[in-house]
């Protein structure tokens, strides 16, 4: 497959060479690739060459007169200055004309893309093509300004005067560097002029703050302040004559794209200063980086000014340990401590923050008392150590310095030993450890012999975090400053303040450092250089040298793999693959030099479409992307559960970090974490004392055919690590040379996921005719249990705001409440009862003949009088519902709200309160009915129940006005579970004062009226959704799995009835969830078997309704459930291309998740390719060399793991601070 795949396809090819002179001249369009007018091309020219027009005459005037330098200087730049200002006015005014007249183009429809019509040499589009407007005006300025100096500088620079002094007056030098220095001027100012060219040394997709037109004239003009420093400082002169030479070679740099632009390359230059001089770490941002930077350099300012040495040392050990924690994570608490009590979030902010995924707590996760104690305590201590050896560091001799050494040399030994004991694989990944589990798959036996190894992972956690810090700050602190040093104060300090916090923010980095400092001085005489330098400038130098060492090891492994095996893999050999390797061989000399210079520079290795054709990339943060870290990602279906798992995996990662069993997670490492199908990508971005900063990010679960060649080699390569059954505990491992080193499988509490063809449930006769069934008996659980858990909530709310609850003795009407909705329903299903309701039906009883009523219009003061007082929180610990313990004047009877309201409309009665009644979430299902049950017409006037408790359990008055006619619905009332439903009442906790629950949920079962209106309900639900909207009066069981699915999605068959069911979206919504419930029903059944009676059901719905989220994936209430954890969900979906029905259970439960480490090179080399490519080839053909599956640098899911745009992660998280304490 590699060998047909181009590395540029041809249109890209044509697009390139249209771009590259681009490039090569500044920004000149010298090539269309259509005819355009000879003026377009001249225009451009002249504006080229204007600045060495201009200088060349100047020169001349010069060289030939008597004319000062400086007047030459001045004359030349403000020219140029002048000049570029009046052209970019005169663009900004001709353009502006232009958008005010209205042009009918008319487009030839051969014509490509980017051709433009040019009508004139003065026109509109000629003025836009070679001038383009600047994106901020004030642009035009300072463009203007800086063209000017450089231009007149450059001038300075170029004069034969100048030349002649520094290369003795050699004619031929002079001349050529003359030509060649004004070429790289007018190349550097074009883009000031005009546009700037495309680059290869490109950072960031788009330039938001037009920093590009700045990145050639800053470079020439570092040029150009070197030489004006040379000219007062003589001892630099031979430097800027190499630089000189350097100078005319920057065109070609620029082409190369190794210089990198602005915007990368402070943050490079700021990560370098922090990590090598000052100690710190790579940051996960900029504004981290910066404030890092100020920090530390304010660190050893303070340092430098303090009068003595023991001083120094106190300080320094003291601000190095401070530094090293996990300042970013205080700095946000801060922020958002700062944000929130500024602006307090709203009721849906809130209800927003408690959809997303759990949020980690405990001890490092953030900080608190039990941080800031332990932190202090560990501060004092590192003082105190600091203090007493810095003091008494004179009389010490070489035999305490010996012993310490040698300790230090004992504890790398064992702290490497405690690490690979507990990694999969031992000595550099050749071998696989005997005393790592065999098998991952047992979990209860993995967990045992994990325990067992994390012993030897608590004594690597205790020594590095405590032990190796203080004993190297105590080594340190001897002597570090010695008397008799000849160095520098400042670069002391330096070195002093980097030294003593790289022992906290890089502990394993550290020592090894200081071990090979000891080793050193021990082998070396002492009267060499190497003791003159002190031990803070040695470790400074043995630091930088063990940096780039290991990177150029890793890409000495990069270029390595590259070119092997683009022979040995034979989906990657090409035609040219033996010229390339042989051309390879011939300059290795020159391509050794590349990787070496890379290496000191710390830029990534750069194969070109990842062929071994080797540059190095431009400079550039570790994390190896412009953007803030997690801030965009390819969103799709699969986001939610990377978000719900990202929470818990980052606690496996931190207890995995701490052990030591994933090696030193320095920033720049990147990790491959494999569980079922799904592939997660780490990234470390910062590390200090106690703490790692990643970010996980989670790869696209639909794996293409490139993905699926890789991912079976990492699954290849995780099971001959981890899954050793029936082999030898101890093997070989066969992908050693891989760029994916498995370390250790961990345990995660995730979703297992888990897809069944339904054939032979959901279209079986029987299992059709069940659900018809069970349908009938959800309604009954899901209604019962409905009103009783929102009645129980209003309940709770309002005890919650007085001690005491009232409760109307005459009044039982449950629609005066007002109810929250369901957890269950969606927030487009909430209903919104009216206030005047609450006081109409509070205040009036129901109009009846009954004598009695007479005396139920009492005044608001003979009310409080008849209230009865309740406790505080009446309910008991299964949150049930208190029944109202006062017995009505007019036993069972109802109000009506809405009838109230539409009769006694315009009265203009006053408002009463109305007592609010104790109801109670019920847990209780009953048996179906033997026969057909005949309830009391009128059920949607006025009620009487015989119960005086039933008015609690009572329906709103829309529920039961049921416009279905009632002949048709006594015809379906053998489907009502009479049985059943007083099933579900009897389990209801209704226990009312001194009443047991028992004796009221038999009287209540007795009264006929609520039971007839729960029939009703019932049946009519049922026949919308099995009768009615059926053609032919075929029933439900033979219409078949369509139909079930349908209804399981809310697509119920359409019947007139079907807009009353429609209009309460809540009844609607509770319908669709019995309906689920039936379906997930017949599922368990068709899977486990037949429900054995009604006490199995039960436990059926209310694990339903405790621990299941039943639905569709593509509800917000599926994604919600998935982030908040919900034990276990299941939908129900359709497979168009095999025509199956699925059902989808995600399971909580404890998975593997394999973990691997990655070669950090590999991956920035890749990446550093991919930008290159898309960025500036914009080869983003989806069939080209660099995308194809390598099974050795796992090339794809590499590309995947990008940052977007580039790349397309379906799922990044922010930089999330672990704790490894």
């Amino acid at each position: 497959m590699g060998s047909g795949a181009p590395l540029l396809n041809d249109y890209k090819q044509d697009f390139f060479w249209k771009r590259f002179p681009q490039t090569l001249l500044g920004g000149q369009k010298l090539r269309l690739g259509y005819d355009a007018p000879a003026y377009v091309y001249i225009n451009q020219l002249l504006l080229f060459l204007f600045p060495w027009v201009v200088g060349g005459i100047f020169t001349t005037v010069v060289e030939l007169t008597t004319l000062d330098v400086s007047v030459g200087y001045y004359s030349v730049g403000g020219i140029v200055a002048a000049t570029v200002l009046i052209v970019q006015l005169i663009s900004f005014v001709v353009r502006r004309r232009g958008a005010t007249v209205t042009k009918f183009d008319i487009q030839n429809i051969l014509a490509e893309d980017d051709e433009v019509d040019f009508e004139s040499c003065c026109g509109v589009e000629t003025v836009e093509f070679i001038l383009p407007g600047k994106k901020y005006a004030v642009n035009i300025v300072i463009h203007a300004l800086l063209s000017g100096v450089m231009c007149g500088y450059g001038f300075w620079y170029l004069t034969p005067a100048t030349l002649n002094s520094l290369y003795n007056s050699n004619t031929a030098v002079t001349v050529i560097l003359y030509i060649l220095g004004w070429l790289t001027v007018c190349i550097a100012q074009f883009s000031l002029t005009a546009a700037p060219p495309p680059e290869p040394a490109t950072f960031r997709a788009q330039d938001v703050y037009e920093i590009t037109p700045l990145m050639r004239p800053f470079y020439v003009c570092v040029f150009l302040v070197f030489d004006l420093v040379a000219r007062f400082y003589t001892t630099f002169s031979g430097v800027n004559q190499v630089l000189h030479v350097v100078f005319i070679f920057l065109p070609l740099f620029w082409v190369l794209g190794l210089l990198p632009p602005l915007d990368a390359l402070f943050p490079w230059l700021g990560e370098q200063v922090l990590v090598l001089a000052l100690g710190g770490s790579p940051a996960a941002g900029d504004i981290r980086l910066l404030v890092m930077l100020l920090l530390s350099s304010a660190t050893v300012v303070i340092t430098y000014f303090l009068p003595s040495s023991l001083a120094m040392v106190i300080v320094a050990a003291c601000c190095g340990y401070v530094l090293s924690l996990d300042l970013g994570t205080l700095g946000r608490q801060i922020l958002r401590k700062c944000c929130s009590s500024s602006n307090p979030c709203r009721p849906d902010q809130k209800h927003q923050e408690e959809t997303n995924a759990v949020i980690n707590t405990g001890f490092g996760w953030g900080w608190t008392w039990r941080e800031f104690l332990v932190h202090l305590f560990m501060l004092g201590v590192t003082a105190a150590v600091a203090t007493v050896c810095n003091y008494f560091s004179q009389p010490v001799n070489n035999t305490v310095r010996s012993a310490l050494g040698y300790t230090l040399v004992a504890l790398l030994v064992i702290l490497r030993v405690l690490q690979s004991v507990q990694s999969v694989y031992v000595c550099f990944g050749l071998v696989r450890n005997p005393l790592f589990p065999g098998s991952s798959q047992r979990i209860r036996l993995f967990k045992k012999r994990k325990k067992i190894l994390g012993y030897a992972g608590y004594i690597y956690r205790v020594l590095s975090t405590t032990v190796t810090p203080l004993l190297m700050v105590a080594y340190i602190s001897l002597y570090v400053t010695p008397t008799g040093l000849t160095v520098n104060t400042f670069i002391l300090a330096v070195a002093v303040c980097r030294a003593l916090r790289v022992v906290w923010q890089r502990m394993t980095s550290a020592l090894l450092e200081l071990v090979v400092v000891f080793i050193i001085t021990v082998a070396l005489p002492t009267d060499v250089w190497w003791n003159s330098l002190g031990l803070g400038l040695q470790l400074m130098l043995v630091g930088a040298s063990r940096d780039r060492f290991f990177q150029l090891c890793s890409k000495l492994y990069f270029a390595g793999t590259i070119l092997i095996t683009s022979w040995t893999e034979k989906k990657q050999r090409r035609k040219d693959t033996i010229p390339i390797i042989v051309l390879n061989l011939v300059f290795f000399p020159v391509g050794l030099a590349i990787i070496v210079a890379a290496a000191l520079l710390s830029a990534p290795l750069l194969p070109l479409f990842t062929y071994p054709l080797f540059l190095f990339g431009f400079p550039r943060p570790l994390r190896s992307w412009p953007g803030p870290v997690g801030s965009s990602a390819n969103v799709n279906a699969d986001t939610m559960y990377y978000r719900q798992v990202a929470a818990a995996f980052s606690k496996a990662l931190g207890r995995a970090f701490s052990s030591g069993s994933l090696g030193d997670p320095d920033p720049g490492s990147h990790y491959l974490v494999r569980y079922q199908d799904r592939s997660m990508w780490v990234q470390v971005l910062e590390r200090g004392h106690g703490f790692c900063t990643v970010s996980i990010k989670g790869l696209e679960l639909q794996e293409t055919s490139c993905h699926t060649v890789e991912a079976a080699r990492v699954d290849d390569i995780f099971e001959l690590a981890f899954e050793r059954d029936g082999h030898s505990a101890c093997g070989v491992n066969s992908h050693v040379f891989n760029a994916l080193l498995p370390r250790d499988a961990q345990i995660v509490n995730t979703y297992s996921d888990a897809r069944n063809v339904l054939t032979g449930i959901i279209d079986s006769h029987d299992s059709l005719q069940q659900l018809t069934s069970d349908f009938a008996k959800t309604l009954v659980w899901v209604f019962l249990h409905h009103n009783a858990k929102k009645d129980y909530i209003s309940d709770k709310q309002a005890v919650s705001k007085s001690d005491a609850v009232t409760v109307e003795r005459d009044v039982h009407s449950r629609t005066a409440l007002v109810h929250p909705v369901d957890e269950e329903l969606s927030e487009g299903y909430r209903s919104q009862p009216a206030s005047r309701k609450q006081s109409f039906s509070g205040s009036l009883p129901d109009w009846s003949d009954d004598d009695s009523d007479i005396f139920e219009m009492e005044t608001l003061g003979d009310r409080n009088k008849n209230k009865v007082r309740l406790p505080a929180g009446l309910s008991d610990k299964k949150q049930s519902t208190k029944l109202d313990a006062a017995t009505p004047s007019l036993p069972g009877t109802i109000d009506d709200d809405d009838s109230l309201l539409k009769e006694l409309d315009g009265i203009g009665l006053p408002a009463i309160d109305s007592g609010t009644k104790h109801q109670q979430k019920s847990h209780g299902f009953p048996q179906p009915a033997t026969q057909a049950y005949k309830p009391p017409l009128n059920l949607s006037g006025s009620l009487k129940f015989t119960s005086p408790y039933s008015s609690a359990l009572s329906l709103p008055l829309k529920w039961r006005d049921i416009p279905i006619d009632p002949t048709r619905l006594d015809r379906l009332m053998d489907k009502f579970p009479k049985d059943w439903y007083r099933h579900v009442l009897s389990l209801l906790d209704l226990s009312v004062n001194g009443k047991t629950s028992k004796d009221v949920c038999e009287e209540i079962s007795t009264d006929d009226v609520l039971t007839g209106i729960y029939a009703r309900l019932v049946v009519a639900c049922y026949a919308v959704v099995n009768v009615l909207g059926l053609s032919g009066g075929s029933d439900a069981a033979s219409m078949g799995a369509s139909h079930v699915y349908k209804v399981y999605t809310e697509d119920i068959p359409w019947s007139p009835d079907l807009d009353w069911l429609k209009e309460d979206p809540e009844l609607f919504h509770l319908v669709v969830r019995a309906y689920r419930y039936a379906v997930k029903l017949m599922y368990d059944q068709g899977s486990l078997g037949p429900v054995d009676g009604e006490e199995e059901l039960v436990e059926y719905l209310q694990e339903y309704d405790r621990d299941w989220y039943i639905g569709c994936e593509k509800d917000t209430r599926w994604e919600q459930a998935v982030l908040q954890s919900k034990p276990n969900l299941f939908s129900l979906g359709y497979d168009p291309t095999q025509g199956a029905y699925t059902g989808r259970v995600l399971t909580q439960q404890e998975v593997v998740t394999h973990i691997g480490q990655l070669s950090g090179e590999a991956v920035r080399g890749q990446w550093a390719s991919l930008s290159l490519e898309l960025l500036y080839f914009t080869n983003d053909d989806e069939e080209r060399y660099s995308i194809q599956a390598h099974p050795v640098l796992l090339r794809n899911l590499t590309v995947q793991a990008a940052d977007p745009p580039l790349g397309y992660p379906v799922y990044s998280s922010q930089p999330t601070g672990v704790p490894i304490l």
